[in-house]
């Protein structure tokens, strides 16, 4: 059965009658709504299936400016250091704030954006869903009852990210994984998403609607060992796979202490603007969506490469412009578990997988 076909069996003790009449009536934006404010004591397998189907199956409608309401924040002066990234504490952040912080160092770090004790349990369903995406690989079939990994259909394209689709590589227990391809996993952070109102934030920062980037939209647990013994990731920027014209923004929130002075991996960036796509495959790169390390060290000579710590909670924001990669350095022993979530501006997303944000 097709798990949308379980919200219309009104037989099930876990299905509302009204979440029924809804997905039967065509009105799967309310349907979702519905299983969004289900409590955890709640969760369903099917259901969970059912919400990654209807999110994929629903189109999302056009962007439009309307009466975007403004979040209310202290505004203290931004403080921009050369070679640094600015930051800000999250009872001051704002949009504006957020604005000029992209506009003039292409970064902005809030400093418990996320309370701990919210995220910390995205942890529990990175590890899952990739031992569920693992243990489906091996068996080569999926456990219907399993909510941690469901590679659904309605996906457009591929679910394996690109480097996964040469003949003979295998998923492993570290790596990443789409948000989407987990069902408890989806349903768990869009219930955050609304608890910190981030719809809203984006909705003021692009003037119109937002929608998820869902290739984009992904778990992340990066280890030294995956690293490997040296410089880290690959320098890129993620307009490379968008598209240069894409209005989009990041939210990479750490669920790991990371960075400087920490025992995991973080991230590694130019703490500069740049307002284009760069050269890439060329000057040292090995791949061609890798800007290389010729044009790195020229670019480095303006602003310093940086690789800032990271406390769970903290949030980085940042465009497709930015360049950066994963930031590892030698001797360094723990897991970084991360959550990367893309967004683009409604309007403007005609060659990007997207889902409406609920």
């Amino acid at each position: 059965m097709n798990p949308v076909d379980t919200l219309t069996d009104t037989s099930s003790a876990h299905t509302p009658d009204d979440v029924a009449q809804l997905v039967a009536a065509g009105r799967n934006r309310e349907a979702i709504d519905s299983l969004l404010r289900q409590g955890e004591h709640e969760a369903d397998p099917a259901l969970e299936r059912a919400l990654v189907d209807l999110l994929l199956q629903t189109a999302p409608r056009p962007g439009a400016a309307g009466d975007i309401p403004q979040r209310e924040a202290h505004r203290p002066p931004l403080v921009f250091r050369e070679g640094a990234i600015p930051e800000v504490p999250a009872d001051a952040f704002s949009v504006p704030l957020l604005r000029e912080a992209l506009d003039r160092s292409g970064h902005l770090i809030v400093r418990g954006f996320f309370k701990p004790e919210d995220v910390l349990p995205l942890r529990t369903c990175i590890d899952a869903s990739l031992r569920s995406r693992v243990e489906a690989e091996t068996n080569g079939s999926l456990d219907e009852d399993n909510p941690w990994y469901y590679p659904s259909p309605h996906f457009p394209g591929n679910h394996h990210a690109f480097h996964m689709l040469h003949p003979g590589r295998k998923h492993k227990l570290t790596g990443s994984i789409r948000v989407i391809d987990s069902p408890r996993g989806t349903r768990s952070v869009l219930q955050l998403y609304r608890s910190y109102a981030i719809k809203q934030l984006l909705e003021e920062y692009f003037e119109e609607s937002a929608v998820l980037a869902t290739r984009k939209w992904v778990f992340r647990l990066a280890t030294p060992r995956r690293l490997g013994t040296g410089i880290g990731g690959g320098w890129h920027q993620d307009g490379q796979f968008m598209g240069a014209d894409v209005r989009a923004l990041n939210i990479w929130a750490p669920l790991s202490q990371c960075g400087h002075g920490t025992p995991a991996p973080g991230i590694t960036l130019l703490p500069r603007r740049i307002d284009r796509l760069l050269e890439s495959g060329t000057r040292g790169a090995n791949l061609d969506w890798v800007v290389g390390g010729e044009l790195v060290a020229e670019l480095s000579r303006e602003a310093r490469v940086v690789n800032p710590f990271f406390d769970v909670g903290d949030a980085l924001f940042f465009d497709h412009f930015s360049l950066h990669r994963s930031g590892y350095i030698r001797g360094q022993n723990a897991d970084r578990y991360a959550l990367e979530s893309w967004f683009y501006a409604g309007s403007a997303v005609e060659e990007n997988a997207t889902v409406e944000l609920p």
